[in-house]
């Protein structure tokens, strides 16, 4: 897959990015602000994390908002030609970018036994996993240990 670098600096920032427990058969702009945005509640719970309940198509929601783990960007890619063939290089540009967006559950409050959390979770267990250790064992402190 080929991404267009020139696209990720161009895109537009966007505020409004919403991650919903569903396939919607349709790609393209929605009226989000209209449709949807306009039926988002928001309350507080005894933790004191903020909590948000909304309506899709009937169906109620509980949701949350969440940051993009620091150190790495949210991108909304567009495919402008599908290719005729699984061996045809695939091109996407980047259209718009994101630093924070909801996540929506249909039948319970999100928790941090939700995929959604702990996939956010594990990406700083990664880093941390994968950064570079600092610490050096000297031979006295080799010579000191017993088995």
């Amino acid at each position: 897959m080929n991404l267009e670098k020139i696209t990720v600096e161009s895109a537009k920032k966007d505020s409004s990015v919403h991650f919903f427990p569903c396939e919607i058969k349709y790609n393209g702009e929605a009226e989000v602000d209209r449709y949807f945005n306009t039926s988002i509640k928001g309350c507080k719970r005894e933790d004191g994390e903020e909590m948000l309940t909304a309506t899709f198509r009937g169906r109620p929601l509980n949701g949350k908002m969440e940051r993009v783990p620091s150190g790495y960007t949210g991108i909304i890619m567009k495919e402008q030609r599908r290719p005729f063939t699984e061996e045809e290089e695939r091109t996407v540009t980047v259209t718009h970018t994101f630093d924070k967006f909801h996540y929506w559950n249909l039948d319970k409050k999100p928790s941090a036994d939700d995929r959604f959390s702990q996939m956010l979770d594990w990406v700083e267990l990664s880093k941390t996993l994968h950064s570079p250790t600092e610490a050096t064992v000297t031979s006295s402190q080799i010579s000191n240990v017993s088995i």
